[in-house]
């Protein structure tokens, strides 16, 4: 995926999330600087993360997993390089 497709806000997401994964919406809406002061703020702060996150997900840049009401992610290349290691690991054995 060229990064020239991806809007400065999704190119900004997704290096936060190569820099620490996994992570959630809230989770870069408070390294944004967003405000969570109340259940309200956390859930519309949520809310605009997600939709990010989703697009990154569609863009097949992200993995990801609902976990309650979280949508937690991780890059793809990330999720590459654990089944390259299952798979070596299983010739070992």
């Amino acid at each position: 995926m060229n990064s020239s497709t991806l809007s400065q806000k999704e190119q900004d997401i997704f290096a936060l999330i190569l820099e620490s994964w996994p992570t959630s919406a809230v989770e870069i809406a408070e390294h944004f600087g967003e405000d969570l002061s109340s259940r309200e703020s956390k859930k519309k702060a949520s809310t605009k993360y997600s939709y990010y996150l989703q697009k990154l997900v569609e863009k097949h840049l992200l993995m990801s997993k609902r976990v309650g009401n979280a949508l937690i992610v991780w890059p793809v290349r990330a999720e590459k390089l654990r089944t390259i290691h299952n798979i070596l690991e299983n010739e070992v054995q």
